[in-house]
């Protein structure tokens, strides 16, 4: 009798205490109840925590660990690769499983990826955990966006899509700096720490991902004719008249600067200047912030200078960034830094909204997906010849070459939209 009383009380004890914590895990997750508005705000949050770069000042002194130069390009070329190709698969997999699903998927495989690099021990441990992040960037890639427009459809919001971008940009921004500060001082702590906190970062973005709800419109469906179709149409419609003015400065730009932040340029670049992983958590959240705060000034330049000068003048810019890049500067080396960082994050809101300009609404979303496309595959062609560079101390010639190739193609372009074809006689 009494061995059941103490039963009775332990039992009463154990469900006051699930009613206690169920209903704090209520009032907890209230802000986020499931609906199609709450879609938004767990965008935001879900933004914010996969953009906490806590490796980003450091990566490149924990896989050198275990690695030349020379091995981490042929490592890094294989992984931005495999991305490119599983844009395919992951795509397909976002229509049968849906985007909500993707999304978990995705920040389960970024945050398992970057914990097997974090504890690795080897370039094999690093390869395989780098090849097991990529897979999940690649499910990240539009299918976050992708969701948040057909929620905003679903509410009859599609109006404020540009909007809700915007604020997710200026998001991104500030959680970036954060993550490249505090990446340093966890680097200081403990060289593994950074990637270790960078990990769990990814565990409240599995929350977010599993909060959100699946939205009934879905606005394209996945198949291989059409994804090969909408690069077709892509580049039929950068090769446009009104758009083939813009095309060269548009591939450089953003190509040049996608190699530059993406890889291990940046911050090969830095560490030539005397920029070690300290140095880079606080240049790197001050370059991101003041670019973050210059280009609210986007609208007002637009309103003085034509498109083509405007890209005309990023190129020349991030040209002379690599030129100064080139020439052993030392503490200096935060102008270069600084110019490439301006050119490239003016290049990007610009060139979408060129794009936006120029091309009919029906193919905008392709042209620009198929420009983000194009812009990654130079990285993917020359990362090894990046890494042999490195490896040998040639950097600085390197960084020379692509400032002349920049010019170059700059001039080309000039001159191309100077030099207008004069109309035939007739006869």
């Amino acid at each position: 009798m009494k061995k059941h009383f103490h039963f009775a009380i332990i039992q009463l004890w154990l469900q006051a205490n699930l009613i206690k914590k169920t209903h704090y895990i209520k009032i907890m997750f209230s802000p986020f109840k499931r609906t199609k508005e709450s879609n938004i705000k767990l965008y935001y949050l879900l933004t914010i925590s996969t953009n906490l770069w806590f490796g980003a000042s450091n990566w490149l002194y924990v896989w050198r660990r275990f690695m030349s130069f020379g091995q981490l390009g042929w490592i890094d070329a294989i992984g931005f690769a495999f991305s490119l190709l599983l844009d395919i698969p992951t795509g397909a997999l976002a229509d049968i499983f849906g985007k909500r699903l993707t999304l978990i998927l995705s920040n389960v495989c970024t945050g398992t990826g970057i914990f097997v690099i974090a504890f690795s021990n080897s370039l094999t441990g690093i390869f395989i955990g780098n090849m097991i992040t990529q897979v999940g960037w690649a499910m990240y890639s539009g299918a976050s966006d992708a969701l948040i427009y057909d929620t905003l459809l679903d509410i009859k919001k599609e109006r404020l899509f540009a909007q809700v971008l915007a604020k997710a940009n200026m998001l991104m921004s500030y959680a970036a700096a954060a993550g490249y500060f505090l990446g340093g001082i966890f680097y200081a702590v403990y060289w593994r720490l950074p990637h270790i906190i960078w990990g769990l970062s990814y565990l409240p973005a599995i929350i977010f991902s599993y909060l959100l709800v699946e939205p009934i419109l879905d606005t394209e469906k996945f198949s291989l004719s059409g994804y090969f179709n909408k690069i077709r149409l892509g580049m039929r419609e950068l090769w446009l008249p009104q758009l083939r003015k813009y095309l060269i400065l548009i591939l450089i730009l953003l190509g040049v600067y996608f190699l530059y932040t993406w890889g291990f340029v940046r911050p090969a670049i830095a560490t030539s200047f005397g920029f070690y992983a300290r140095e880079q958590s606080i240049i790197l959240p001050i370059l991101t912030l003041s670019c973050a705060y210059l280009i609210r000034f986007l609208p007002a330049i637009q309103n003085r200078i034509s498109h083509l000068k405007g890209l005309t003048i990023l190129s020349i810019i991030m040209a002379a960034g690599f030129l100064f890049a080139a020439f052993p500067i030392g503490y200096f080396g935060i102008v270069p830094m600084f110019l490439i960082a301006l050119a490239g994050k003016f290049a990007t809101p610009w060139v979408s909204i060129v794009i936006n300009k120029e091309i009919s609404s029906s193919y905008r979303a392709t042209t620009l997906s198929t420009v983000s496309l194009i812009s990654k595959i130079p990285y993917v062609l020359i990362a090894i010849l990046i890494g042999q560079a490195a490896e040998n101390n040639l950097l600085s010639a390197f960084c020379f070459g692509l400032s002349f190739v920049i010019i170059i193609f700059t001039f080309i372009s000039t001159t191309m939209a100077i030099v207008k074809p004069k109309p035939a006689r007739s006869l």
